[in-house]
């Protein structure tokens, strides 16, 4: 029966291995940025004690009939806006000698879904610094943006409210309900639009910015009564 499963079917099964192998805090499926969808993504922290640095992971789900090279190529496009990119294949034999030579020279990891559906990691994927633009996106996606003031990565949205966590502007409503603070750069903003081939919103400012509620708090309970 497990052979007729749906590619999709695989996704919760590598999510919650993924969770597990990398204490990821954040795992979901099917999401990502308009010109690509990641079917596994997981965030998890790496800094320390002394820094809020996290890394983001993309796995792409094949089930053994992909061209292996293709489904390998396509796994590494993931790495524009992931630290750690892996493709896991659903297959009763693992890789062979070439298939790991292939996803070393493209810079994936691999992992393999076995007859159990047990993941196991083949090939560590190599860190990646992804293009900023895209990065940040993908983790307000994921629900999560970084903080102006200590740079850490935290919660704005719920599952139903992207922006669920956070006040627009409001210093006392943010520090009375304990949430983080969302604001615009408005020069910067207008600096962007100078040059810009295509026109935005006019009056509209996008350069949109976070403080944690901890910062918030830090940088602002004294002026509130």
């Amino acid at each position: 029966m497990d052979k007729h499963l749906l590619e999709k079917e695989y996704y919760p099964i590598v999510a919650k291995w993924l969770e597990k192998q990398y204490s990821c805090f954040k795992t979901e499926i099917n999401t990502g940025l308009e010109n690509s969808r990641a079917d596994v993504a997981g965030l998890r922290d790496t800094g320390g004690d002394l820094s809020g640095e996290i890394e983001a992971i993309v796995i792409e789900v094949k089930r053994e009939k992909e061209a292996f090279s293709t489904a390998s190529g396509q796994t590494f496009g993931y790495s524009i806006y992931a630290n750690r990119v892996y493709l896991a294949d659903k297959r009763d034999i693992g890789f062979t000698s070439d298939e790991i030579m292939i996803a070393n020279h493209l810079g994936i990891g691999l992992v393999q879904i076995d007859k159990n559906n047990r993941c196991q990691e083949v090939l560590t994927s190599p860190f990646y610094k992804p293009l900023t633009k895209f990065y940040k996106q993908f983790l307000k996606k994921l629900g999560y943006s970084s903080c102006q003031f200590c740079d850490t990565y935290f919660k704005i949205g719920t599952d139903t409210n992207r922006e669920g966590k956070v006040t627009r502007e409001n210093i006392r409503k943010a520090i009375l309900e304990d949430r983080g603070l969302k604001f615009w750069h408005r020069e910067l903003n207008d600096r962007k639009n100078k040059y810009k081939k295509v026109t935005r919103d006019k009056g509209k400012t996008y350069e949109e910015r976070y403080l944690c509620s901890e910062c918030t708090n830090l940088l602002f309970s004294d002026r509130v009564d």
